[in-house]
């Protein structure tokens, strides 16, 4: 099987106790597979006391908000006493993620995870991809082969756009947006084609810009308008932490600060608006590829580029008060992700994309210019 990923994906490792956001103490719960489970009940110790049995799948029950298996130095005892063949299939992947397609095979890294995010951002305008041969037999989950062919052809216009050097975050961002527009209007049947065409239009930045420059641009009060109506929906959703929601509110406090002190953001940091494009990078390697099994794009586009201008804001908050580096981009790319991606609310989001106002294409456009 051939297998894609960002070049940096062999280099990850979990660095254990050095990790300031242990997955292993988030709270999330932590599935176990059948085969782990029944080497627990063969081990003893009373492992199988900390699991639970929910609709035929087995969860350890955390402790405290942390794993019950974690030891006072933030390690795993079960991987110290019985080896990494006794720990759960996600613990060893987390955080991972993987597509098949028959023979092809395509892998990553969340970005929930800090040291993830460090790689995705630190690789910011030269995130490279490479190739290698595995042993595993291919894949049998039903794919349109010609559609993923169109689909990686536009997918790699789109990540050759976001790590461009002719255009600005706010171009690109809104490129995104016109690019899942577009893919609206494909008819099933002609969806290969259609991505081809779509993917050579936008391989040429000049005429990018020009479909960019028909949307006008608008003013401080249309994008302080936008920004509120999305923050709104924010509220809305369902968080673990606190984290999250008291940024937003934060944001939603001094929205028309935050907006206005842009510029001299970039100014400051011109280094942090690679960074966001490597998130969009990210969202756009990771999700893009569904589109090959009839997926509607838009709702992958939408959330990228509300990742984006989420931490943006965020980031700008930050550096308002004094409080901006690299490891406070780094905490707030990964805070977004666990709460946004890693959680219900992505399934949400992709479906209000559809069905809920304040997420129309009108307000996408003017976030995207802050």
């Amino acid at each position: 099987m051939k297998v894609y990923a960002p070049c940096f994906f062999r280099d990850f490792h979990c660095i254990g106790s050095d990790c300031r956001d242990n997955c292993c103490r988030m709270g999330w719960d932590i599935e176990i597979d059948q085969a782990t489970y029944d080497r627990y009940k063969t081990l003893g110790g009373g492992l199988c006391e900390h699991i639970t049995n929910e609709n035929g799948e087995h969860y350890i029950m955390q402790r405290g908000g942390q794993c019950p298996f974690l030891n006072e130095q933030g390690l795993c005892s079960v991987l110290l006493e019985h080896g990494e063949d006794s720990i759960s299939e996600i613990c060893t992947q987390h955080p991972r993620f993987y597509e098949w397609f028959g023979g092809y095979k395509e892998a990553g890294t969340g970005l929930c995870c800090e040291e993830s995010a460090r790689l995705w951002l630190e690789s910011a305008g030269k995130i490279s991809f490479c190739e290698w041969e595995t042993e595993e037999p291919d894949d049998d989950l039903e794919f349109d082969g010609e559609l993923l062919g169109a689909v990686l052809k536009a997918r790699g216009v789109l990540i050759g756009l976001l790590q461009s050097g002719e255009m600005t975050l706010s171009q690109k961002l809104k490129a995104l947006l016109i690019f899942g527009l577009n893919t609206q209007e494909f008819d099933e049947s002609g969806a290969a084609e259609d991505f081809y065409a779509l993917a050579q239009e936008f391989e040429d930045i000049g005429n990018v810009k020009a479909l960019i420059g028909q949307l006008g641009e608008g003013s401080f009060e249309d994008r302080l308008s936008a920004c509120e109506k999305v923050l709104e929906y924010f509220s809305g959703l369902d968080y673990m932490k606190g984290v999250l929601p008291a940024a937003a509110a934060q944001i939603r406090g001094r929205l028309g600060d935050i907006i206005g002190a842009a510029k001299d953001f970039d100014k400051a940091f011109p280094q942090a608006d690679g960074q966001l494009c490597a998130v969009a990078v990210y969202n756009v390697y990771r999700y893009f590829s569904h589109c090959a099994r009839g997926v509607q794009c838009l709702p992958f586009i939408v959330t990228g580029i509300l990742n984006v201008w989420f931490v943006r804001l965020w980031d700008i908050l930050m550096w308002l008060d004094g409080k901006f580096d690299f490891r406070a981009q780094t905490d707030a790319v990964k805070e977004y992700s666990k709460e946004i991606e890693y959680s219900d609310n992505t399934a949400v989001l992709w479906e209000d994309v559809y069905t809920d106002s304040r997420l129309c294409a009108e307000n996408l456009v003017k976030i995207a210019e802050v």
